[in-house]
């Protein structure tokens, strides 16, 4: 029977949920305690007879006690470590789990997290780099602020600028604001309409792919006419 190093963790919790106590099992299964509480904690292997014990005693499946809920926290553990490519030691993953099942959960959780950043800020670049409306828009909120903030810094910077040019840069200021509240609001209105999701649906191959989509990858036409109707089907939709 496969065994893993968080064997003797599923053991120990097991029992903690029957209410049992380790000399308790022990005595039932036939060891000693000491010997128990090293198995308990991953310190000495165990054997099928006794697994089969063990488990018989605590009422449930040997298998419950060799394979886990750890299966997809290893995993995770393991692709973080993949991608970081560091030097993390691999062989004492199942270790750390059974160890330190805290914080392993929150490393996995973290790497989670990173994960859905980078995918998020992956769509929005492709977005912006497909979506010439969003691209300007962004650039005329940039460069409203970047007026703003020059036009400030000299304002509070210059102790003995002349009264007409403080009123130069005063208006310039103030166009330069309202240029950036319109400019904000209209890319929140952008962001925030209708037909945002449509306009993410920019480069050809999502448009192919919400095209097959939305006619459920079923064309009778090409499954009539083969090939040929096909691609005369997609190049008279496109």
């Amino acid at each position: 029977m496969a065994r893993s190093a968080l064997t003797g963790s599923r053991i120990r919790e097991r029992r903690g949920l029957a209410g049992m106590k380790q000399a308790d099992l022990a005595r039932a299964v036939g060891v000693s305690a000491s010997y128990l509480n090293l198995i308990e904690h991953n310190r000495r292997p165990i054997g099928d007879a006794l697994l089969k014990r063990v488990a018989e005693v605590l009422g449930v499946a040997a298998q419950t006690l060799t394979e886990g809920a750890e299966a997809a926290l290893l995993d995770t553990l393991r692709d973080a470590a993949a991608e970081a490519g560091g030097s993390a030691e691999l062989d004492r993953a199942e270790e750390f789990v059974g160890r330190f099942p805290g914080w392993a959960a929150l490393l996995a959780a973290r790497h989670g997290r990173v994960a859905l950043l980078e995918r998020t800020v992956a769509a929005l670049s492709d977005r912006m780099a497909h979506d010439p409306f969003l691209s300007a828009s962004l650039h005329e909120v940039l460069s409203a602020l970047t007026g703003v903030r020059s036009a400030a810094a000299i304002l509070a910077e210059t102790e003995d600028l002349e009264p007409e040019w403080q009123a130069r840069f005063q208006a310039n200021l103030g166009a330069d604001a309202d240029r950036l509240a319109r400019a904000a609001e209209a890319l929140v209105a952008y962001l925030d309409g209708p037909a945002a999701d449509e306009q993410t649906l920019a480069s050809p191959r999502e448009e192919v792919e919400a095209w097959f989509a939305a006619r459920g990858y079923h064309l009778a036409k090409v499954e009539a006419g083969g090939a040929a109707a096909g691609a005369r089907l997609v190049a008279e939709a496109f």
